[in-house]
């Protein structure tokens, strides 16, 4: 079993997304919302509203209710996986969901932590997010580095070297070479030294929404608002008078690529608290075409 964790935005999606298409080997990618996870429509065997299974051998699927079902479910398909991985959410302590394996039917590989190294070095000193920020990164056996080419090379360094003073585990930057998934992701790890490694109590306080537009929203004032939103995370596909575009808020980066898929056609806000959500939704209502 691997365990996936990181910070809201850290690029745990696209990792898995990549895992999924260049796995060689059979692995259940175990997931909080399977809608999320956009697996090329060329791999796709079979699906159903919980499990897609893939034509090389992968499965993905959606967390029911309990973690631990889902584990032994997967554990009793046939064939079975060889590799389960669980992609904690961005607000949980990774090394805590990997206690909810089966050590004798799912045996952990490895907790592997993916780090925005820009966002990690600005708020890991900071409450009330700073102690899972911590923990998510001394309780893991890998540390994958992401983000980097939006920062320039004092920046970059300055964040790697902000990672590194809070961790043994080996840190590696992140790479779109397939032999990257394959060896370093999926390969064997050996546990790291977690000496320094506290668990992280749960936040408090944290509220979501999901907005939806009635038409055609303006790009420019869409970015303008999500930047100043003080929101900690917005996701999803929205209608634009261009067409349908992507949108992602990580940090204070607002992200936005064309998509062909509209199914969506919202935004999902986690703010720290109700005030602040409640806030963006008004402002993100003015910004709607006319």
């Amino acid at each position: 079993m691997t365990v996936l964790g990181g910070w809201l935005g850290a690029g745990k999606t696209t990792l898995l997304n990549r895992m999924l298409a260049h796995a060689d080997q059979r692995i259940a990618v175990v997931v909080n919302d399977i809608g999320e996870i956009n697996v090329d429509a060329a791999l796709i065997a079979a699906a159903d509203d919980q499990i897609v299974e893939l034509t090389n051998g992968c499965v993905c699927c959606s967390i029911g209710d309990s973690l631990g079902l889902t584990l032994r479910d997967l554990t009793l398909r046939n064939p079975p996986p060889e590799r389960i991985v669980i992609e904690a959410s961005g607000v949980a302590d990774p090394r805590q969901v990997a206690a909810y394996g089966d050590r004798r039917r799912v045996p952990l590989d490895a907790v592997i932590t993916l780090v925005d190294v820009e966002t990690f070095q600005r708020r890991a000193g900071l409450d009330p997010y700073g102690s899972l920020m911590k923990a998510q990164v001394t309780g893991a056996d890998l540390v994958v580095a992401t983000k980097l080419d939006l920062l320039d090379s004092d920046c970059a360094a300055a964040g790697l070297a902000s990672v590194n003073a809070v961790t043994a585990a080996p840190v590696i930057e992140t790479s779109n070479d397939p032999a990257w998934i394959r060896h370093l992701i999926l390969g064997s790890h050996q546990p790291a030294e977690r000496a320094a490694y506290t668990p992280a109590p749960p936040i408090q306080g944290l509220a979501t929404h999901t907005w939806r537009a009635t038409g055609p929203v303006d790009v420019d004032g869409l970015t303008e608002v999500l930047e100043r939103s003080g929101l900690l995370r917005a996701k999803g596909t929205l209608t634009t008078p261009t067409g349908t575009m992507l949108v992602h808020l990580a940090g204070e980066r607002v992200e936005v690529t064309t998509s062909n898929d509209p199914s969506l056609d919202a935004l999902v806000l986690i703010g720290g608290s109700e005030a602040v959500v409640s806030t963006a939704v008004e402002a993100l209502d003015r910004v709607r075409w006319a």
